[in-house]
């Protein structure tokens, strides 16, 4: 799948911390602190032969306050160039809602693929496919606060389960939002009968804003099905509702998603338990 480069370089930007312009020094000041140290050098140079100790002084400190003023100027115009490259890769940002496009975008490639991976038709499975997912837990992923106080991340994990008659199928995959590529993806299938175990639990890892270099620790909700192979597909979906974070993260699915998950899944095995006695 090929990806415009406006897209790649627009995702990049929006996970890229805008840098803060540095303080210009004050022009007139540095001026004067040049003049005033020319002047205090030419000076003591004229006035060596009559007034050496003073003139001495006079030049020692006419030197340091010229380089003081030269050195500040040096300093901002390096500072300067290095934050006119810095903002050229944050902005400008596109807009939450492209971002938001452009997740759903590859969500509806990940279906396909999903359906591909798993040799799937419309007719083979029971009941529409339930889609759960979230940030991906890798070190690249990069989350950002929107203008809509929303935070999205840079990388998704996202899980798509199907239903059949007899089998629970599942696909997961890591997706980078830069490309639009999915990085890393299984699959699974086994019978109702071998699950174990469905779950939301609540996990605390390490986040990175783009804006802040501090790394919080987040309580995140995971949706986890178990079975009896000791097989364990879990996916990250939320922020936990007791956890300190500054938006309501974007979801991939929702909360009535994981429910109907839960139920369909109970059903299924329970059916299948009854039809074994």
């Amino acid at each position: 799948m090929s990806i415009s480069i406006n897209r790649s370089k627009a995702v990049g930007k929006y996970f890229t911390s805008t840098p803060k312009k540095p303080v210009q020094p004050d022009n007139l000041n540095d001026k004067k602190s040049i003049y005033i140290g020319w002047g205090m050098i030419i000076f003591a140079l004229l006035s060596f032969i009559f007034l050496s100790i003073i003139s001495f002084v006079i030049r020692y400190f006419g030197i340091k306050k010229l380089r003081k003023a030269l050195v500040d100027k040096e300093n901002y115009e390096r500072d300067f160039e290095q934050y006119k490259k810095d903002y050229a890769r944050a902005e400008p940002k596109p807009s939450d809602e492209q971002i938001d496009e452009w997740m759903d975008d590859d969500i509806d490639n990940i279906i396909e693929e999903s359906l591909r991976k798993l040799d799937l038709e419309d007719g083979d499975y029971t009941a529409k496919p339930f889609i759960i997912g979230g940030p991906a837990d890798l070190d690249d992923t990069r989350y950002a606060l929107g203008k809509d106080g929303k935070i999205r991340y840079s990388h998704l994990n996202v899980l798509i389960v199907y239903l059949t008659d007899h089998n629970i199928l599942t696909y997961r995959c890591e997706n980078t939002l830069e490309s639009g590529q999915i990085l890393k993806d299984s699959t699974q299938e086994f019978p109702y009968k071998e699950i174990t175990n469905i779950e939301i639990k609540t996990i605390n890892k390490k986040i990175s804003f783009v804006n802040d270099k501090t790394d919080y620790e987040k309580g995140v909700q995971q949706f986890a099905i178990y079975t009896s192979g000791g097989n364990v597909i879990e996916v990250t979906y939320s922020f936990s509702h007791d956890a300190y974070h500054q938006g309501e993260l974007v979801n991939i699915g929702s909360q009535q998603t994981i429910k109907a998950v839960r139920k369909k899944l109970e059903e299924y095995k329970k059916r299948y338990q009854k039809y074994e006695r």
